[in-house]
């Protein structure tokens, strides 16, 4: 088996590997139908000997607000096999060789949005994200009207948005950043291909603004399957806000749609608040989901990257279990101190030259036979390193404890605590 780059000259067969897989109802895949539409995704494929695909993926890179910084992130999507090639090992072998190609590119964290969450759990990932899916009467959402300006310069303008935009685009993404972890900074090519276009239809794309400045932005469609026009439904596919009063004026710039639509659905911020203003709140629908998962590609580079509090100092080893990369799966001498993380592993083994970066005297600190140790799954780990949840969290949850099976020391618990402070986190795009 080989993994190598799809060839782009057989896309059609990618394509009716996704048809199978993603969309077997719309029947064979039939390139003179397709769509046509560009990808900005890298695909590969598992191949044979015979040079017939196995298995294949798609891969995005980006950068995700992670802790104060935009680090580089790899999407991991379209994993598939065809029915003749399947429970043979050949995703894990695709997840194992994504992994790998990853690394290689300097990549430290993976992130994904699962067909079936314990699926991806067992192979190492977690859950990163959770979001609200929010249904409402548009004439619910009027609540705004008393919580915001409506007129007059304050209450600012709506205008749609378009591929031109990109550039007023920018400082709103800057501002969610500084709100939600692991927002995303739309490069132009995504802007173009993945908000301003839909795979099958375009969506609308509108943005509020004021002062000539873009505080939030919707990207939105219409349900077109209603038996009827009163049942129509506007769907809110996104939502990017720089703070509260944009999110308040993107509610009644939908409520403003109460002649065209019956209900509003909004895949809306884990705290975004609606619940509890509405005048009925048994008329609003509001469930809390989980998004995508995440998972650390390189343990040790990923902890090196890190940039803690100056005053934050720690010494700890750290077993990590990890079912899929041999690397990962090992324990590992943790230092913080002067704002740095030096990492090094205790055997010595694969993990030769782990942190460059970080002063190499700080790691030996923790060779300290007295210091706290802790052991911990890589799905667990990756949660504490987005800040998805804390430490107390993971604890209860049974997946971090000490060393052979021993509760967790207090001195590696402040450690992590520290290392790890929770943060709020909302992936929003899919890929």
């Amino acid at each position: 088996m080989e993994y190598r780059p799809f060839p782009e000259e057989r896309a059609d067969e990618f394509g009716a590997f996704m048809r199978y897989a993603f969309a077997p109802a719309e029947g064979p895949y039939d390139p003179d139908e397709a769509e046509g539409h560009d990808t900005i995704a890298e695909r590969r494929g598992l191949f044979d000997a015979a040079d017939d695909p196995v298995a294949v993926c798609a891969h995005h890179f980006f950068p995700l607000r992670i802790r104060g910084a935009d680090r580089e992130v790899a999407g991991l999507s379209a994993v598939a096999s065809p029915p003749e090639h399947r429970r043979r090992g050949n995703v894990a072998r695709v997840l194992r060789e994504s992994l790998a190609e990853y690394r290689e590119r300097g990549v430290a964290v993976s992130t994904l949005w699962p067909f079936e969450h314990s699926f991806y759990a067992g192979y190492g990932w977690a859950t990163a994200s959770r979001y609200r899916s929010l249904a409402a009467p548009p004439d619910q959402l009027g609540f705004v009207d008393d919580l915001i300006a409506t007129d007059g310069d304050a209450a600012g303008s709506f205008r749609r948005l378009g591929e031109g935009d990109y550039g007023a685009v920018r400082p709103l993404l800057a501002a969610t950043a500084e709100r939600y972890d692991l927002t995303m900074d739309w490069s132009e090519a995504w802007w173009r291909e993945r908000v301003v276009r839909g795979w099958k239809t375009d969506p609308f794309v509108y943005g509020w603004a004021r002062g000539g400045e873009l505080r939030g932005l919707c990207r939105y469609s219409f349900d077109d399957d209603a038996d009827e026009a009163d049942d129509t439904v506007m769907r809110v596919s996104d939502v990017a806000v720089a703070d509260d009063e944009a999110w308040f004026q993107l509610l009644r710039f939908c409520r403003n749609h109460d002649s065209q639509v019956a209900e509003v659905r909004i895949r809306a911020p884990p705290d975004a608040p609606l619940l509890d203003l509405v005048e009925d709140p048994r008329a609003v629908d509001c469930e809390v989901r989980t998004g995508p998962m995440v998972r650390l590609v390189d343990v040790a580079a990923a902890l090196g990257a890190l940039d803690p509090d100056p005053g934050v100092e720690a010494a700890l080893s750290l077993a990590v279990d990890d079912p899929l990369v041999p690397r990962n799966d090992a324990t590992f001498r943790v230092a913080v101190a002067d704002g740095s993380v030096a990492v090094e592993p205790v055997d010595g083994g694969e993990g030769d030259a782990l942190d460059d970066a970080a002063d190499p005297g700080a790691a030996g600190d923790a060779a300290d036979p007295d210091a706290a140790g802790a052991e911990i799954d890589v799905g667990a780990l990756s949660q504490l390193y987005v800040g998805y949840r804390s430490v107390d969290e993971v604890v209860r949850a049974g997946r971090l404890g000490g060393p052979g099976d021993r509760p967790l020391d207090g001195d590696a618990a402040a450690s992590l605590r520290a290392l790890f402070p929770p943060r709020t986190t909302h992936l929003r795009e899919g890929f």
